[in-house]
């Protein structure tokens, strides 16, 4: 058997569907019953519709399968944008003042720093997501901290603007602001991380 696996192993390279680990190590991880193997899969077997069609099945993964941010993220970006309404990032600025030409509320509580997301379209299809949901899972998670505005599902650039919103960073209702805090660059920075890696959007 291992000499099968280690031959399908080769069989199957290149082939992203065959993405499992094969040969003596998978046996080595069937043996040691490994609490971290290196491929982790699961077998789901459907009932009714789904198992009989493509796309529902299809909704099931996506339903199913773990998906955190960073799973949909292309590139990301901080900037020194003290002017939300006139952003200093060319290419954003068409859908930018769109947005703001709609609702421009509490425009003036936003930090001038700016965290810039821009998802991967091929991703986001296959993952099944929109921005709208996207949006609302970081609008849940961070309440009124942060100031989330975005492009619609089929502009040619997918992307998120978030900013700090300034009393978020307010000690108490005094106003007194933390001698210790972090700036507000850093603070982004941290946040930035933080999303990637821990804010699920989808799955279990």
């Amino acid at each position: 058997p291992a000499t099968q696996m280690t031959l399908n192993t080769f069989h199957y390279a290149g082939v992203s569907a065959k993405n499992v680990t094969l040969g003596v190590p998978r046996l080595k991880e069937i043996i040691n019953v490994s609490k971290n193997p290196k491929t982790p899969s699961l077998t789901v077997f459907l009932k009714g519709v789904a198992a009989k069609d493509a796309e529902k099945a299809k909704d099931v993964l996506c339903r199913l399968e773990h998906c955190t941010l960073r799973k949909v993220t292309a590139n990301t970006a901080i900037y020194y944008d003290p002017d939300p309404r006139n952003t200093c990032i060319e290419e954003d600025k068409e859908w930018v003042n769109i947005f703001y030409e709609i609702d421009d509320s509490d425009l003036f509580n936003a930090s001038p720093w700016l965290l810039r997301l821009e998802l991967d379209h091929k991703r986001m299809t296959d993952k099944k997501l929109t921005m709208e949901a996207i949006a609302e899972k970081i609008n849940h998670n961070f309440k009124d901290d942060l100031k989330v505005i975005y492009t619609d599902d089929n502009a040619d650039k997918l992307v998120f603007h978030l900013r700090l919103s300034n009393t978020a960073s307010d000690k108490d209702a005094g106003g007194e602001e933390q001698l210790d805090k972090m700036e507000d660059d850093q603070l982004l920075r941290a946040l930035e991380q933080n999303m990637l890696s821990e804010l699920t959007l989808q799955g279990i």
